[in-house]
């Protein structure tokens, strides 16, 4: 994980965890890019969801999915199928930390690489 932050530290993303997140298990991390006039934050939370905050009311949860396929019996006997998706938690701050990485490389430096 040091290694990690390190990394993220030499791509411009700081630590921006105030002292109440720290308490909750929380660690929020702020991105030199801005959508609109504010900064991208993405925040890792002690339960195993990581959300990023592009400058709307809510934050997203970027945590990846996979599909449940559901069955039911209804009340005129007709079977329905159909499936949801449904967020894989990611334990472990360390994991967290490696998956925000990860993320801001695929989904902002990557772009910024390709375009050179």
């Amino acid at each position: 994980m040091e290694n990690t932050t390190t990394l993220m530290k030499y791509l411009g993303v700081k630590e921006t965890t105030t002292p109440r997140q720290k308490l909750n298990g929380t660690r929020q991390f702020t991105l030199p890019y801005y959508v609109g006039n504010k900064k991208v934050t993405i925040a890792s939370y002690q339960t195993g969801y990581v959300r990023i905050d592009r400058n709307c009311t809510t934050r997203y949860q970027i945590n990846p999915t996979y599909d449940v396929p559901y069955k039911v019996i209804n009340s005129d006997g007709v079977l329905r199928t159909w499936t949801n998706r449904k967020r894989m938690m990611i334990y472990g701050e360390n994991n967290r930390i490696d998956f925000i990485f990860n993320y801001i490389l695929k989904n902002y430096y990557n772009k910024q690489w390709e375009k050179q």
